[in-house]
């Protein structure tokens, strides 16, 4: 497998421009239209080795760019389909908002180079998506559960399909999708190329994956566990029922404009917001039992400014795409410390600084840790914590705690190991 990896010394197969990259006039437009002044990391090694056509592995953590990185390189070389033909491109992505952020930067890039996006996801009535798909579009993206359904009734036909994307191949693994992204891959041309973008390539998503690519070429950009290099961190051990005072303070402290909170639960997020609401804080709440509409109006609003504070669960820690969001807060811990790379990721985004806070009860202080040990980092303390009311028996965050040794000199190494091979890779 050739690799393309952008701390490689010599850069061989980095692109210090999107002019670099290889992509034609309509795109470059496309890019112009965007903003974007200079491609990213993943979009550097990525943009050229899409462009040279042959079946390309991804790993990369949120926010560094990769819609763009399949985007502009696929429509740039993606012929045109009749007038009601099926798709010629296919991205498949685990989640409704993620398939409606793409295809918004799809219809941008598809106005440059003259291509149609047509999107199909749960949630909403099926009717519509029928009639965009029988005017027909060279683009479609699709949830794995909703594509299904409708190639089972006989409304989208994928025999015309030359580039296949799967985005976040990991969290469609992790949700179980799995299965059904075997179905959709068999019914498609043998003959294709395939874009496969992940947070991680380790052995679990590769023995999953492997068989739908042939000979790829790998862009790595992070190891696992990499957070945002401009997003600054801090934990505060409090009592759990001290959570809700603790949060209406630092907003009140901090500012409350364009802050996200992500929580444990469903109705969790619903009662945070209406107490927030009663607060004084514009609020909304966005998870997974939230209508299509629901979600889509409550990030508008968050996106417009309408409201100041959204409440998540993790359905909105991956992928998505808000501007200027200022400090994000882990109102709990999450269980998977691979989530919590993908929440602090959602702020200091597009080269701008963030930060993020993680308030730890004491149930939840081994999550924390195992946290701390994935990404190979201390987090230090919240630095305006005086004043605040952490209740009776807050976790107990030690100052002077470390990383475990042996995950630091695994992860030094992992390092080290990646920054040699680029080396030799780019030698060669």
């Amino acid at each position: 497998m050739q690799r393309f990896c952008p701390s490689a010394m010599g850069q061989r197969n980095v692109a210090d421009s999107f002019e670099a990259t290889g992509l034609g006039v309509p795109a470059l437009g496309a890019v112009a239209e965007l903003g974007y002044a200079e491609p990213t990391a993943v979009q550097a090694s990525a943009i050229p080795a899409v462009l040279a056509g042959g079946d390309v592995m991804v790993a990369a953590q949120t926010g560094t760019g990769k819609t763009a990185a399949f985007l502009l390189p696929m429509l740039d070389g993606l012929g045109h389909a009749r007038e009601d033909g099926g798709p010629m491109a296919l991205v498949v992505t685990p989640t409704r908002e993620l398939a409606l952020q793409i295809a918004d930067v799809a219809h941008v890039v598809g106005a440059h180079t003259g291509h149609r996006c047509a999107v199909v996801v749960g949630g909403v009535g099926y009717e519509a998506q029928r009639g965009a798909l029988q005017e027909g579009c060279e683009l479609l993206v699709a949830t794995p559960g909703r594509l299904l359904d409708l190639m089972e009734q006989g409304a989208c036909d994928l025999s015309s399909v030359e580039v296949l994307v799967l985005d976040e191949a990991d969290r469609m693994l992790d949700m179980g999708f799995m299965p059904s992204v075997r179905r959709i891959v068999e019914a498609l041309p043998r003959r294709r190329q395939t874009l496969l973008f992940s947070a991680t390539l380790e052995a679990n998503v590769l023995k999953d994956i492997g068989s739908f690519v042939v000979e790829p070429a790998v862009v790595e950009v992070d190891r696992k566990g990499t957070t945002a290099q401009n997003v600054e961190q801090y934990v505060l051990g409090v009592s759990a029922e001290a959570k809700k005072r603790v949060l209406v303070e630092v907003l009140r402290r901090e500012g409350a404009e364009r802050v996200l909170v992500f929580v444990k639960g469903k109705h969790r997020a619903d009662h945070l917001s209406r107490i927030l609401a009663k607060k004084g804080f514009s609020s909304a709440s966005i998870h997974g039992n939230r209508t299509q509409s629901q979600r889509q109006r409550a990030l508008l609003r968050f996106a417009n400014g309408e409201v100041d504070v959204l409440v998540a669960t993790d359905v909105l820690a991956r992928g998505i795409d808000i501007a200027e969001v200022r400090y994000v807060v882990n109102m709990d811990v999450p269980h998977e410390p691979e989530d919590y790379v993908h929440r602090i990721g959602r702020t200091g985004r597009a080269g701008e600084r963030g930060w993020a806070l993680t308030l730890c009860a004491k149930n939840e202080y081994t999550d924390f840790r195992a946290i701390e040990k994935l990404t190979a980092q201390v987090v230090p303390t919240y630095k305006h914590a005086a004043g605040l009311d952490v209740g009776q028996e807050p976790a107990m965050i030690d100052p002077a705690r470390k990383v475990c040794a042996a995950t630091s000199k695994r992860a030094a190494k992992r390092q080290s190991g990646n920054r040699e091979g680029s080396r030799s890779r780019a030698r060669r």
